[in-house]
């Protein structure tokens, strides 16, 4: 069986959201959001919007999902392996550099 990453990438070309990743990997398998909501105990409702974009995919779904469909949480959560780095992660950067190279002279 294929991995589930080359998989995704057959589907989809494009970069993909994490919830764009979710519903390919879940139609691939074929399962209903129903029937991922009766695994997970998630509400079809929340799964309709994590795959929709309307509510943010978080690490606690990912492992969920991860679980239920028998792949990395990294998979759904970084479907393109990658991320962007927002302000906030810049500046945590920054500011760990500047304390590290202190370190490292002292």
């Amino acid at each position: 069986m294929k991995d589930m990453r080359s998989v995704l990438h057959e589907i989809l070309e494009d970069d993909l959201t994490p919830g764009e990743a979710l519903r390919a990997f879940r139609v691939k398998i074929g399962l209903s959001q129903d029937e991922l909501q009766e695994i997970t105990g998630i509400a079809r409702t929340n799964i309709s919007a994590l795959e929709n974009g309307r509510l943010e995919m978080t690490s606690h779904y990912a492992l969920l999902f991860g679980a239920a469909l028998k792949m990395h949480p990294a998979d759904i959560l970084f479907p393109n392996g990658k991320f962007e780095k927002t302000d906030e992660l810049l500046k945590i950067e920054k500011k760990a550099d500047a304390i590290l190279k202190k370190h490292a002279a002292g």
